[in-house]
């Protein structure tokens, strides 16, 4: 499984602050962006009356990188997966979270105890945990055990689909 996290990206720069009237915020766009809005940005935004604006991109990585080393950063939070979260964080992309800051949880669980194994980095918090499924005919496609013989072509010939992007493919392979 994966976490997908939501980071906050430069904020000194960004100006986002409790006052805030606006937030920016980018993800994957889709039906990955629609549901963020139902779930989190429309009763976010009814609570406080701060009005979010959803931002699509392929990767929120690369617009983030870009705009913090320019220095022109419009986007305040960020969905971002767990290498690129590590990876921004270590080349100081990202903001540290204040993590001994963070509100406890309602049952009154220190912030720090209070995410799944995992889901809390030192410039983001987990969001969500998927998963990637690999499935096939089985009237097909007989024998097939592993990862290994997803990419065995002579023993298992025919097409392949994979998500559009190297990192799946690449830790399957």
């Amino acid at each position: 499984m994966k976490t997908v996290l939501a980071v906050t990206v430069g904020l000194a720069a960004s100006g986002i602050s409790a006052q805030a009237e606006e937030i920016n915020v980018m993800s994957w766009g889709g039906a990955v962006a629609a549901a963020q809005m139902e779930a989190y940005h429309k009763p976010y935004m009814a609570e406080t009356g701060i009005k979010i604006n959803s931002i699509d991109a392929d990767n929120p990585a690369v617009p983030i990188k870009a705009q913090v080393e320019v220095g022109n950063v419009t986007v305040d939070i960020a969905d971002v997966e767990p290498s690129d979260l590590v990876r921004l964080c270590d080349e100081g992309l990202l903001e540290q979270l204040p993590i001994d800051e963070l509100p406890d949880g309602s049952d009154g669980t220190k912030a720090a105890d209070d995410f799944i194994e995992g889901g809390l980095y030192d410039c983001g918090v987990g969001i969500l945990v998927y998963s990637t499924v690999i499935g096939y005919r089985g009237d097909q496609l007989e024998g097939v055990t592993s990862a290994s013989d997803f990419f065995d072509l002579e023993k298992f010939p025919g097409k392949r689909g994979l998500r559009k992007g190297a990192k799946f493919s690449l830790e399957l392979a």
